[in-house]
């Protein structure tokens, strides 16, 4: 059994596309758990007559990524049929995917076990653009890199190249996690990741216990970029810059950073310092860039 857990807040256009393509997959022993925290556009009504199957667990608003995820997982733990191999599946509602999406998780599983398998991310409107592959990290000075660049962010260059990559992390866009991780690892932290990096970190973790992190080539995650915010630091003044550093919503949340830098990090401080000046580093260069343009 398959558990999706999908959070979602006021994206119903999304959520919709989102679970019309999850109710076509070849594999049929799953189960859909969206996690509504506080929608006000009508999401729920929306999922109750059409996709009535589905189960919606409801939020007030401030559960955000991380403990919104953790409902969906302790809903499908309470509700385990344990005769049978049991997974989670984590994913994002501004995403689309193939029919045979689950059964190729499912089959990179039984390829490279014990393990988590994410899925490569490509462009909704531009399939061939390469968004993510896997990540390289490097825990003393914080330079590590995308894996999409060793293929010129092409997919069929992937293709053609690897039918899988081992990786360092895997997001929350996709990733089937085994029941048995939550046993050995936890769920996902959600005091110390609010929203951004609890994918990060928890897969993190999956792995210094053990676990492959496998990015399975075949197991594709339609993205819609716009939607997602990935393409939002290109045009971020400096007072946005700065006011990321303390919001919730922003990847360069500086109390997000510091905390991963103390729990996983070979240099602690060091890291952390080396990580700020990345960030500030990097949005220099795109200012000079757009500047230079």
């Amino acid at each position: 059994m398959v558990s999706i857990v999908i959070p979602v807040h006021n994206r119903k256009a999304y959520t919709r596309e989102c679970l019309s393509c999850l109710h076509t997959q070849t594999y049929r022993n799953f189960q859909i758990i969206v996690v509504d925290d506080g929608s006000t556009d009508g999401t729920d009504e929306m999922i109750y007559h059409e996709f009535p199957n589905v189960v919606v667990l409801k939020g007030d608003g401030n559960l955000w990524w991380a403990e919104a995820t953790n409902w969906g997982i302790r809903y499908a733990l309470e509700h385990l049929d344990k005769t049978q191999e049991n997974f989670v599946l984590t994913l994002n509602d501004d995403t689309r995917v193939n029919n045979d999406y689950l059964q190729t998780l499912l089959d990179a599983y039984k390829q490279h076990k014990p393990c988590l398998i994410g899925s490569v991310s490509v462009d909704s409107n531009n399939p061939d653009k390469l968004e993510f592959a896997g990540t390289y990290m490097e825990l003393y000075t914080a330079s590590g890199r995308h894996l999409a660049e060793d293929y010129q962010y092409s997919y069929p260059e992937l293709i053609s190249k690897k039918t899988y990559v081992e990786s360092h992390s895997l997001p929350g866009r996709g990733t089937l996690i085994p029941m048995e991780v939550f046993d050995k690892i936890g769920l996902f932290d959600s005091k110390n990741y609010i929203h951004y990096m609890a994918d990060i970190e928890f897969s993190l973790r999956a792995r210094k216990a053990g676990y492959h992190l496998i990015v399975n080539a075949k197991s594709i995650v339609y993205e819609f970029v716009a939607a997602t915010g990935i393409q939002v630091e290109k045009g971020v003044t400096l007072k946005q810059f700065i006011n990321g550093f303390t919001s919730v919503k922003s990847m360069t949340n500086l109390t997000v950073r510091y905390n991963f830098a103390i729990a996983h990090s070979k240099t602690k401080l060091l890291y952390f310092f080396f990580d700020v000046g990345r960030i500030c580093a990097g949005f220099l260069l795109r200012k000079i860039r757009l500047m230079k343009a």
